[in-house]
């Protein structure tokens, strides 16, 4: 009985979870179709013009993530038996989803202040919305020794990107609350603060990939790395210490994921020595 109560409670909150999924999906669609309070997201972002913000393709990144969270809510309800029947894991996956329920309230709530200019409200939603992706991918890797290599890739891959990206997101509305500000940089010049970002976000990036074991937060953080080169490129002015910076920060995140690699097989082929 106590079993049977407690499946209801996983799906009702998964249904939930859907729910708040689409609902996201659907305020991202209008953010920018109608748009919300007559600019789109990147017209928004072009208010606060800076040399970390990537280039504009590099935002068809959340079609990934969105999609990849999409198919991790059907696999829960369709592909993963197993992590409905393990007692070990029937909370965890519950937890995962409440999370998971609030990153999606406040992803629309960052739509709505971003849009209507409230850069210090969007901030902390930012930084509120990093903090539950750090908690949800803590929660997967509790998981781990009880997850199959499919599971594995269907839970971890979609938050691991997302947390990635919302890692180099944050560093960038952060930089759009200072430039609103008029900020001048305590006497830096614009560039040094785009290396100092840069590695920031590198290092974020790379302990993310130890710490949650993901390889997926480093390919996001790869991703816009690669954007901000493009971008810098694109200025009429070519800020090439800038592109060198993001390369050498790409090819730290790369050397982080072959380590991560490496060393789960490692473990994994220990374990079969055993």
């Amino acid at each position: 009985m106590e079993i049977k109560r407690s499946a209801i409670k996983n799906n009702s909150i998964l249904i939930l979870g859907f729910l708040f999924y689409l609902a996201m999906v659907f305020i991202n669609f209008l953010a920018n179709y109608l748009p919300i309070n007559g600019k789109n997201t990147g017209q928004v972002s072009a208010q606060y013009p800076n040399l970390f913000v990537p280039a504009p393709y590099t935002f068809s990144i959340w079609g990934v993530i969105y999609l990849s969270i999409l198919v991790f809510l059907i696999f829960q309800l369709t592909g993963s038996p197993g992590l409905k029947q393990k007692k070990d894991t029937r909370s965890s996956v519950q937890n995962i989803n409440v999370v998971f329920i609030f990153t999606c309230v406040i992803n629309m709530s960052w739509i709505v202040a971003w849009h209507y200019g409230l850069i210090l409200l969007s901030v902390i939603l930012m930084l509120l919305l990093l903090l539950l992706l750090i908690v949800l991918n803590s929660y997967l890797v509790a998981l781990d020794p009880w997850l199959s290599k499919t599971e594995k890739f269907f839970l971890k891959a979609p938050f691991g990107l997302y947390l990635g990206w919302i890692c180099i997101a944050t560093i960038a509305n952060v930089t759009a609350l200072l430039v609103s500000y008029g900020w001048k940089g305590f006497g830096l010049s614009e560039e040094s603060w785009a290396f100092i970002m840069i590695i920031v976000g590198a290092i974020i990036s790379i302990v993310a990939i130890f710490r949650f074991s993901s390889i997926y937060t480093g390919l996001s953080v790869i991703w816009a790395l690669g954007g901000i080169i493009t971008q810098r490129r694109n200025n009429i002015i070519y800020h090439k210490y800038i592109e060198l910076c993001a390369w050498i920060g790409i090819a730290i995140v790369g050397i982080a994921i072959f380590i991560e690699l490496t060393n789960g097989y490692l473990w994994k082929a220990g374990s079969n020595d055993d």
